[in-house]
């Protein structure tokens, strides 16, 4: 048995320079939202333990898009994880706050995931992240419901108004319409891009562009023609429930961590890109992102933390996340076998990397109630004026 454990030891070694030995007892905190990742994260856990018997782990369920706000709090009372999820556009946030550490291997980033994996995880020249996915949402559909996926929405239209009964339930296409990360297709449709090419230049927001506004008039429009249910109400509960577990939905726009659970519960699924709005050439740009791991600044043993991050950094946990989690791998060396990756990647040649910059949090918060406000229809360009304003001053 100990010949069996050294092999394994050389052998994580090998995978991970930076592996070292912990000579004492060590328990670290993780913090992972709860589903398949937590689950995830727990199997990588076990099988370093393995490797590392002094390293044992206690888990947190916090929602990788909450966890730095929780971090700025729990970090300072010493309350925090020692390694925790979050979405890379969090990066700003998490830079300006000194709630990282640097990744010390930069260098196996750069050489061994895709570019933008790389570049999510980096920083003002520095890289803080260990990039665990990469994703974007796109055009899930129940074949069962609907033959094929429409090409655009005037197809979806039609579609509906054939389709939708409200008394049973029953709608075309369902999507959390007051989330600013799904419709912000709405917003790039005609042109419009947040924060410039590189996502990096606060006074090129374009939230109250003609661009945008055009999209938006659009936006508003589905509510009476396809979905005519109130914004609050159009929870990721109901969009959920109403495609994978009623199949009343016939589409629903959401991303890859709904594959599993689509599958699981008989939807007889399919993926497609985003359809094409009226008189737009192109589709929509989709919001990419990387989901990351950090390594928290204030963690009491930050050499062991930063050795499992790296652990998941190598290309066994990383297939292994890939296959529990149905989502893609950054590692370029990576390979997937399922069928229900190529729809997301159809989508992400469109996909616009969420920026970075700390005025992103401004987006999320003055456009979730644009968005909610415009669907129930109040006035457009009064709503995306009061959003840039508030996007404009971050910072000031």
């Amino acid at each position: 048995m100990k010949k069996v454990l050294s092999v394994l030891l050389v052998l994580a070694m090998l995978m991970v320079p930076a592996l070292s030995l912990a000579e004492e007892p060590v328990t670290l905190l993780v913090w992972e939202s709860d589903g398949v990742e937590l689950d995830f994260m727990k199997a990588a856990a076990e099988k370093y333990t393995a490797l590392n018997p002094n390293i044992t782990f206690e888990f947190n369920s916090v929602s990788h898009t909450d966890a730095v706000q929780k971090m700025e709090l729990d970090g300072p009372a010493e309350v925090g994880a020692d390694v925790f999820a979050a979405p890379h556009d969090k990066m700003g946030q998490v830079v300006a706050g000194e709630l990282a550490l640097p990744n010390d291997a930069a260098e196996t980033v750069k050489n061994n995931f895709m570019p933008a994996a790389y570049n999510a995880c980096t920083y003002g020249g520095v890289t803080y992240g260990y990039p665990m996915a990469i994703e974007t949402y796109a055009l899930f559909y129940n074949k069962d419901l609907i033959d094929e996926a429409p090409a655009t929405w005037q197809e979806v239209e039609e579609f509906c108004a054939d389709y939708n009964d409200p008394s049973q339930n029953r709608y075309g296409l369902v999507w959390e319409v007051g989330a600013p990360y799904y419709n912000y297709i709405f917003i790039s449709a005609y042109g419009a891009d947040l924060f410039g090419p590189a996502g990096d230049d606060q006074s090129k927001h374009e939230i109250n562009s003609e661009a945008s506004i055009k999209g938006m008039t659009y936006f508003q429009t589905l509510k009476d023609k396809i979905l005519p249910v109130a914004a609050d109400d159009l929870t990721g509960a109901f969009c959920s429930s109403a495609f994978m577990d009623e199949k009343t939905a016939a589409m629903y726009i959401t991303g890859p961590w709904s594959i599993k659970d689509s599958v699981d519960k008989g939807v007889n699924l399919g993926i497609a890109k985003i359809p094409t709005l009226p008189d737009a050439e192109q589709t929509p740009a989709s919001f990419s992102g990387v989901r990351l791991m950090l390594v928290s600044a204030f963690s009491k043993h930050p050499a062991e933390a930063k050795a499992f991050a790296e652990f998941l950094m190598t290309p066994e946990i990383q297939k292994l996340r890939s296959d529990m989690t149905s989502t893609i791998s950054p590692c370029t060396s990576v390979t997937s076998d399922n069928e229900y990756f190529n729809g997301i990647m159809a989508q992400a040649a469109f996909a616009k990397p969420m920026p970075s910059i700390p005025a992103m949090d401004g987006y999320w918060t003055a456009m979730t109630a644009a968005f909610k406000q415009i669907w129930d229809g109040a006035p457009i360009v009064e709503q995306l004026n009061a959003a840039a304003q508030v996007i404009e001053s971050i910072g000031k």
